[in-house]
């Protein structure tokens, strides 16, 4: 396996949140169940009381159902129709982690989106000479948004603070800087 393709496993395990948790409520529930029919057909064997009901009357009274029997099956029927689909859906869906690979000569590197967001806030309060405190940010994939709180009577130049985050995300990635959303908030703060 080559170096480049080890980094972008690495990369890819990194970012991907992990399917395990699914995979071991899944069987734990299959497990149980199954251990649960195990169990009922052994007391049966051996002629003692079922934990729940016996195997026999659960055949019996689905082959003759009644109302009240045909109610428990729909809704046994409707759970697992909707733990199916919750299942589909876990087994289709990306499942990405808040994190982002960043090209490097020396290897595999994942950052964090709070790292990005923190990157165009501090780019934006230099630019526009804030307080740090008076500039949020947040970072989603490839786009960041910057709200930014005025000092009073201070005017805030939205396109000189967007060119600074675009330029600083840019020396992190290229991919970074491209999408950035500037808000200036109308009512500032006092200095």
């Amino acid at each position: 396996m080559s170096t480049t393709s080890l980094e972008r496993r690495i990369q890819r395990r990194s970012i991907h949140r992990s399917r395990s948790g699914a995979v071991s409520v899944s069987l734990i529930v299959l497990v149980l169940v199954a251990a649960w029919i195990g169990t009922e057909s052994v007391l049966k064997a051996v002629g003692a009381a079922p934990l729940l009901a016996d195997p026999q009357t659960v055949v019996d009274a689905a082959l003759k159902p009644d109302a009240a029997f045909t109610t428990i099956v729909e809704v046994v029927a409707v759970v697992l129709v909707v733990l199916g689909i919750v299942l589909i859906v876990l087994a289709l869906k990306p499942g990405r982690q808040p994190r982002s690979a960043v090209a490097h000569e020396r290897g595999a590197v994942v950052i964090d989106t709070a790292i990005l967001a923190s990157t165009a806030a501090n780019a934006a309060a230099l630019a526009a000479g804030l307080p740090e405190g008076n500039a949020k940010a947040s970072a989603h994939g490839r786009s960041s948004e910057v709200r930014l709180v005025p000092l009073s009577g201070v005017p805030v130049d939205e396109a000189s603070v967007r060119s600074a985050v675009e330029e600083r995300l840019g020396r992190l990635d290229d991919r970074f800087g491209k999408r950035v959303k500037v808000r200036v908030e109308e009512r500032g703060t006092l200095a």
